[in-house]
């Protein structure tokens, strides 16, 4: 089966909740899993959303898309992380 991807559409994300994690900066905040090992999180979802996760406790894993809201530009090429080129 072919799939085909108009490179025109755009998508549109509607926040349903919200992560929080004890890092406010990039100060201390950790570049890699690694770093963070320990380190606790909550992520609370909007009332309206609630029903969507009824029943949730009875799955081994669940998918977390989300957005960092204060990102700011990016790269498409980078030097990695511990490499010089």
């Amino acid at each position: 089966m072919d799939i085909m991807i108009d490179e025109q559409t755009e998508y549109i994300f509607k926040p349903i909740g919200t992560v929080y994690s004890p890092f406010n900066g990039l100060k201390g905040m950790p570049i890699q899993p690694a770093g963070a090992r320990g380190v606790q999180g909550t992520v609370s979802i909007f009332p309206e959303y609630g029903e969507g996760l009824k029943d949730l406790e009875g799955f081994s894993h669940i998918y977390l898309i989300y957005c960092f809201h204060k990102s700011r530009g990016f790269s498409l090429k980078v030097t990695p992380f511990m490499d010089t080129k």
